[in-house]
């Protein structure tokens, strides 16, 4: 595989989930690579920090081109249930983004990041049972086009947080996960007026999938 894994266990903490942690990351980049041709990355798996602690137990980001870094709970009880039903949607999040990076396609605006995170989310969902992804819990019910109309003055802005509209920082301003619930939406929208999917979208311009 082009994408390797590394999985970070010096400190022990994985010991009691090595074998299907190990397992589980091997095949979900056996999944993912019939949708995606694999980036030539590494993978790395860690146990988390207090800091980086999450309600679904596992966090991911791209650090650089060449690396995506997840992270895991490890004294969370369900760890186990994490890594079999979290894991490989998580890892396709972040795959997605890498090759979307990788295919020169530029994420810096508020409306290119939307775009991102939305077609993520969308590849997310092939790997979680075409469920949405857990983050949408507590926001799926809001309706996504206000959020969407209190965003657009920025949309064009390479001069926004990213912890505001997308992680919840100010929840007076925006609740936790808006920027990737109107991602997630524009992108459904775009692709049930024009089709395709988040694999065979991964290269395309946000300015395309959008009108402003």
């Amino acid at each position: 595989m082009s994408t390797k894994i590394n999985i970070l266990n010096a400190s022990g903490k994985f010991n009691h989930v090595l074998e299907v942690l190990e397992s589980r990351a091997v095949n979900s980049l056996r999944e993912i690579q019939n949708y995606l041709e694999l980036p030539k990355l590494d993978l790395v798996i860690s146990p988390c920090s207090d800091e980086y602690k999450t309600k679904s137990g596992i966090m991911g980001c791209v650090i650089t081109p060449y690396v995506i870094d997840i992270m895991l709970d490890t004294d969370r009880e369900d760890l186990v249930d994490v890594i079999n039903v979290e894991l490989s949607a998580v890892i396709a999040h972040e795959i997605h983004h890498a090759v979307r990076s990788s295919s020169g396609v530029e994420c810096k605006t508020l409306l290119q990041s939307l775009v991102a995170e939305g077609l993520a989310c969308h590849f997310e969902t092939k790997f979680n049972g075409n469920e949405l992804p857990s983050i949408f819990n507590d926001i799926q019910n809001q309706d996504w086009m206000l959020l969407y109309e209190q965003m657009r003055p920025k949309l064009d802005s390479e001069e926004f947080s990213y912890p505001v509209y997308f992680g919840g920082e100010d929840e007076m301003k925006f609740p936790n996960h808006a920027g990737y619930w109107v991602g997630f939406n524009l992108v459904s929208q775009y692709i049930n007026l024009h089709g395709g999917c988040a694999a065979s979208l991964v290269s395309i311009p946000a300015e395309q999938i959008v009108e402003k």
